[in-house]
């Protein structure tokens, strides 16, 4: 009994830690500013989410933040899906060269900053600079490794027998890989789609360095052009309400999906 109170008193304090960031983060967004520069908690106003769902660019933001979040998680899931199937069944030569040399680049891809200025010569010279298909296609090709690391453990702890059976049905590969294994790892698929959509809604450099118009930027660089009545004013209440409507998405997201995340990530 004791144990069983210690361990919910740790879960709980490690929940409340958890949560903290996002419980300052809407309690700011409800303050004005002047009560915020006080270190006051008085004043209690909506006006910042006004402001905030009343901006048109904040649309703007939005929409293209959910444009090239949802289709660069899809594409890298897939691709993901597809390599770390051919990679483990179908024993393409090299394979295992091949997988580690994703292992490492991988390594480089976490660290994306060390080689956004190539990429952002890429980007410039193909003519793709400062739109969303540029973005997308930049997220799809530093994501789908990840994806690729992921999918290929589940993959591999697949019993062979549905997809022998599928053979000798006369199932082509793309109906054995989307008809039969992709189902048997359905958690694991949605967990990785989860977990990428997250990454590239809240990527930052990428977003700033290859876009400079407001209309095309995503919801996480516009939130940084929120701007005070005058230049000497930093207007902690909208950012901050900016910031949790950012984060709304990804709650409800995670809320709607917690099953398959937690089944996939365990792998159960």
């Amino acid at each position: 009994m004791f144990y069983r109170v210690i361990n919910s008193t740790l879960i709980s304090l490690v929940v409340l830690y958890s949560l903290l960031p996002v419980i300052i983060t809407f309690v700011y967004s409800l303050l004005p500013n002047k009560s915020i520069s006080q270190g006051k908690f008085s004043g209690w106003t909506l006006q910042n989410y006004i402001f905030i769902l009343s901006d048109p660019n904040i649309l703007h933001y939005i929409y293209n933040s959910v444009v090239v979040s949802l289709i660069s998680a899809t594409i890298t899931s897939v691709l993901g899906f597809i390599l770390a199937y051919s990679v483990v069944r179908k024993k393409l030569p090299f394979s295992g060269f091949l997988e580690n040399l994703l292992l490492l680049l991988n390594t480089f891809l976490v660290l994306g900053v060390l080689i956004i200025v190539p990429i952002f010569e890429i980007i410039v010279k193909i003519g793709l600079y400062n739109t969303l298909t540029g973005l997308i296609i930049v997220y799809s090709s530093l994501g789908f490794v990840f994806s690729f690391i992921l999918l290929t453990r589940f993959i591999s702890n697949l019993n062979k027998d549905y997809e022998e059976a599928a053979i000798v049905e006369g199932m082509s590969n793309l109906q054995i890989m989307f008809l039969i294994v992709l189902p048997m790892i359905k958690q694991a698929f949605i967990s990785v789609w989860i977990l990428q959509f997250i990454g590239f809604w809240n990527e930052f450099i990428f977003a700033l360095t290859l876009t400079n118009e407001s209309i095309k930027r995503t919801l996480t660089v516009g939130i940084t052009l929120i701007s005070g009545s005058d230049i000497f004013e930093i207007p902690w209440g909208m950012i901050m309400a900016g910031v949790f409507v950012s984060i709304l998405p990804l709650i409800i997201i995670v809320s709607l999906l917690e099953e398959y995340l937690v089944k996939g990530i365990s792998g159960r």
